[in-house]
């Protein structure tokens, strides 16, 4: 009986290479036909010699995280061989080095297509103005770098229907960077979250502001919101109210608890009390607040158009700023850069469990489910909850979780810890090996054996089924 053979399984494509990227951005560029979306586009030679330093450094076996990702520069930021225009075209200047954040980009593999119109407002794509955004909405390139102090990387991104990410003032260096004032900072568009938040990982290095020590990874399985209060609310177009109640809802649904504050405080100048009991702000689009973290995002997942709002947060709260978002635009969560231990829990510090609130009052963020490598024994301990203690003697594999916190909160949580307990490190089935809360081996002398659960949650099962036991 003659079968015909099944069709192959289609081998995917190759990404296409900086150079084939470059191409394409010069078509796109000749299809649209707008100069005024630049102060200055570069040759395109000069960009395809650039294009092919990255696909000969991959070719090489260098990692570029942003091999090929094609870069427009605000007018005012520093790319070498380009004239910087400041504030008045009378300063102009021909940098012979990029500014840093630039040169950090483009060390990971990104291309300066050019520099664009600084103008902050646009109506919408077809607009001149602001052209780092436009540039982004069009298609043209991956990513645009300008500067946010009252607006200017979160109004474009809006009304072009991008995300506009503004850092913790700082975080990101200025050097080689024109500024109003201090405050002012580095502000990044993309037309994805996870985009956004890579580039400004990588700008992040040695001469930046240096996040604190206590800096807080997650606010816990329900963090605070406020939204403005009826009052405020009733001064808004119906376009931005409209948008924020689609996102307030999407964050509700998602746990979130969202509560109707009060901006009065807000705006006078010196006053954050708004921040009081609440972990973010959430707000249409506008151009203020130059002292806070903040990301522009659609309303709801896949929202286009001249919409969306802002998540503002505290200084250094840009990770809570960047989960919020991420409910909204339906990206998984991105990780700020901020220095960061790991830690692992077996028992009463997991999630769901009674002290579990103290790995959250600490800013501690919940990683993932983890498994130990088989080599470990799980006991039970007579404390107050009860707990189990691990230590490194056994034949076992134990399941636990994986929690991030910074290193000033993991030292606090050590000396916090009550005897037996101790932190130690502790090897994982995928060979890494983090700190753990373990329990000196004296302590499981004689102690109940739970190996036979290989989890604490597995243990609790057995227990609410099986019901109290005789102890004798």
């Amino acid at each position: 009986m003659n079968t015909i053979p099944p069709d192959p399984e289609p081998v995917p494509s190759p990404p296409p290479s900086a150079h084939q990227r470059v191409l394409a951005a010069f078509e796109r560029i000749a299809e649209l036909d707008r100069p005024e979306i630049w102060t200055t586009l570069r040759a395109q030679e000069d960009v395809l010699v650039d294009a092919k330093a990255v696909d000969e450094r991959i070719r090489a076996g260098e990692e570029l995280p942003l091999a090929g990702s094609l870069l427009a520069v605000k007018e005012g930021i520093d790319v070498a061989g380009l004239p910087t225009v400041a504030a008045r075209p009378s300063s102009s200047s021909l940098p012979e080095v990029s500014a840093t954040a630039v040169s950090r980009l483009t060390a990971a593999g990104a291309v300066v297509l050019g520099k664009t119109d600084p103008r902050q407002l646009a109506a919408d794509p077809l607009d001149v103005a602001s052209g780092v955004a436009v540039a982004v909405s069009l298609g043209i390139v991956d990513l645009s770098l300008g500067t946010d102090l009252t607006g200017a990387g979160r109004v474009p991104a809006a009304l072009n229907g991008v995300v506009g990410l503004k850092p913790t003032p700082g975080l990101v260096p200025v050097t080689g960077i024109s500024l109003e004032r201090s405050c002012d900072g580095v502000a990044v568009f993309a037309r994805g979250l996870v985009e956004a938040q890579r580039a400004v990982g990588l700008m992040t290095g040695p001469d930046c502001r240096a996040w604190p020590a206590d800096v807080r990874f997650g606010a816990g399985e329900h963090p605070r919101l406020a939204v403005p209060d009826d009052d405020w609310l009733r001064s808004l177009a119906a376009p931005a109210r409209l948008a924020l109640g689609t996102a307030a809802a999407a964050l509700r649904a998602s746990g979130v608890v969202v509560e109707p504050c009060s901006l009065k405080a807000f705006r006078e100048a010196g006053e954050k009390r708004v921040w009081e009991g609440h972990d973010a702000l959430l707000l249409p689009t506008l151009p203020e607040h130059p002292d806070v973290a903040a990301v522009r995002v659609p309303s709801r997942p896949g929202e286009q158009g001249p919409s969306g709002v802002t998540v503002v947060t505290r200084a250094f709260d840009d990770q809570l700023a960047l989960d919020l978002a991420a409910v909204l635009t339906g990206e998984p969560p991105s990780l700020c850069s901020a220095p960061a231990a790991d830690l692992v829990v077996f028992g009463a510090h997991l999630r769901g469990q009674p002290l579990n609130t103290r790995l959250v009052a600490l800013g501690a963020r919940f990683m993932s489910p983890v498994r130990t490598a088989e080599r470990y024994r799980m006991v039970l301990l007579p404390t107050e909850p009860p707990q189990p203690g691990v230590v490194p003697a056994g034949d076992n594999g134990l399941d636990g979780e994986r929690w991030r916190l910074s290193p000033a909160a993991l030292g606090r949580f050590a000396a916090d810890l009550p005897e037996p307990f101790v932190l130690g490190r502790i090897e994982l089935e995928d060979g890494t090996c983090p700190q753990a809360v373990l329990c000196e081996a004296s302590a499981a002398d004689g102690a109940e054996d739970l190996a036979r659960y290989e989890s604490w949650r597995g243990y609790l099962r057995f227990v609410s089924t099986a019901g109290p036991r005789d102890p004798g």
